[in-house]
């Protein structure tokens, strides 16, 4: 890897590049994101009629179909070990240094692995695996470009935004995403491109699919302000369930790989819950966008609900833990939509308000799972449709948040991370590169003298951007609050690098 010069990041070609590249990763990361959703689409629809008229014959030749399946996808995974789970941890892996991940055969395994997984009903959502498939395929498009590190990293950070924009027709919470989750820094340097590809991948969607939102259920009426209580009560039990949830599937996908049997043993074992599952009700299979529309349209008895959300609960977690290419974002959510639903019919009950309590708990538990509530937010806005109940949301999405805080529940991909790439994993590179730092507020390195501060490796500042200046720092630079730091250093550094300076929690 090349040492990059400093003048090529002080010029608008810089910019530039960003903004068309992004433009570019956009569309590409949109086709194959849509292409994904539609073919898992597909899928559910080929499975649920899988299950109708069902025999023993017809249940013993789907069960060897799955073994078969399970088999493959174990190749697929042995071919592209970066392939498994949701995708979100290795793409910050490949941000940090920590991995070098091969294109082709996970674009490949991530796929069609994920195609396998969804047709024989694995509880695994499309949210993860469109946003590796667009950030791997930004990758692959980085490099025709020819271009320099640093701009690789910043278009495959717009490609895994555009994937997730594609994936659920929200733009805005995909760029957001990659702000809160990814490099968790505000650098314009990557907002831009990562706002223009999301948008642009938003539009493939749009153009194929049509220009509906996720969900085909609105919220008609806004939630009084005397109903506050109502998002504060969801909020505290999502915060709860949410917690539970990570420590569920950290327990599990930490200890079904241990077991003594080969992987595709292990991948068939939840594919065999998943169909015992499916004998009772098909719907509860898969990711679970069908269960949130047919409980948006057809309210279930309280005690149903409690089932259903044990048993997604349960297959989430071994779907997960089997190390099958799939994510956890719409099963997620799906729970969530059950809480709602759930706490409607205790809080509520009629038909008032109903679609609300979906949203409320799909905000709720989601924003104590992944520890982000601004896109908790913003995500279940854009998939609703409307941003009349942002009041109602936030407040859900906070309490969620907090309470998950007193219980020291830990971001999922910050831990699902941890769990994939140990501190002292080899470095694949480690030549040098620039990367840009945003100084929050309250870092303890503000108003200190450069000289007396002990930055990890010793890097190279080569610029401070102030408000309207930039400038080469010295010994005596005092860094500021919203200073933007260019900043030379070996690959392998980045991650400690990111830590100090306040980009990673």
């Amino acid at each position: 890897m090349d040492t990059h010069q400093l003048s090529s990041y002080q010029t608008g070609r810089f910019r530039i590049h960003l903004v068309f590249g992004g433009a570019f990763v956009g569309l590409a990361s949109g086709m194959i994101s849509v292409l994904y959703r539609y073919t898992l689409g597909r899928l559910d629809t080929v499975r649920n009629l899988m299950y109708s008229h069902m025999t023993v014959e017809k249940g013993a030749l789907m069960l060897a179909g799955f073994l078969l399946l399970a088999f493959l996808m174990h190749l697929l995974l042995r071919w592209a070990p970066f392939s498994g789970g949701s995708g979100i941890p290795q793409i910050r892996g490949e941000l940090l240094g920590k991995a070098d991940i091969e294109s082709t055969p996970t674009l490949i395994s991530k796929f069609f692995g994920g195609a396998m997984g969804a047709f024989t009903g694995l509880t695994l959502g499309r949210e993860g695996p469109s946003i590796q498939l667009g950030g791997t395929l930004a990758k692959m498009i980085s490099k025709g470009m020819k271009a320099s590190e640093m701009e690789r990293r910043y278009l495959i950070t717009a490609g895994a935004s555009a994937g997730l924009a594609a994936a659920f027709n929200a733009p805005l919470a995909g760029a957001l995403f990659a702000l809160e989750e990814l490099h968790k820094s505000f650098s314009h340097f990557f907002v831009v491109p990562c706002i223009v590809a999301s948008v642009l991948a938003n539009f493939v969607s749009f153009s194929i699919l049509g220009m509906e939102p996720a969900f085909s259920f609105p919220m008609h009426e806004m939630l009084p302000i005397s109903f506050f209580w109502v998002p504060l009560s969801i909020g505290v039990l999502g915060g709860i369930l949410g917690s539970l949830f990570n420590k569920g599937l950290l327990f599990f996908s930490q200890n079904m790989k241990k077991l003594p049997i080969p992987r595709y043993a292990i991948i068939f074992i939840a594919m065999i819950l998943a169909f015992c599952v499916g004998l009772y009700s098909p719907l509860l299979l898969g990711g679970g966008h069908g269960l949130i529309e047919r409980l948006a349209t057809k309210p279930v008895a309280p005690t149903a609900l409690v089932v259903y959300f044990a048993i997604r609960l349960l297959l989430v977690w071994t779907g997960y833990g089997s190390g099958a290419q799939g994510g956890i974002f719409l099963p997620v959510l799906t729970l969530g939509a059950l809480l709602g639903a759930f706490c409607h019919s205790f809080m509520m009950g009629g038909d008032a308000y109903y679609p609300n309590f979906l949203y409320l708990g799909m905000a709720a538990i989601l924003s104590s799972v992944v520890q982000a509530p601004l896109l908790s937010i913003l995500l279940v806005s854009e998939m609703s449709g409307t941003m009349m109940q942002m009041i109602s949301v936030t407040a859900t999405a906070v309490v969620a948040y907090l309470v998950a805080q007193v219980l020291n529940n830990g971001p999922i991909y910050e831990s699902l991370y941890d769990n994939m790439f140990t501190k002292d994993d080899p470095v694949v590179d480690s030549g040098y590169t620039m990367q840009y730092f945003f100084v929050p507020g309250d870092a303890d390195y503000v108003n200190i003298p450069l000289e007396r501060l002990t930055i990890p490796h010793h890097p190279l500042i080569a610029s401070v951007k102030r408000e309207d200046r930039t400038f080469t720092p010295n010994k005596d630079t005092i860094l500021k609050e919203g200073d933007e730091l260019l900043v030379l250093s070996k690959e392998q550094y980045l991650e400690d690098l990111s830590r100090y300076f306040g980009d990673t929690e």
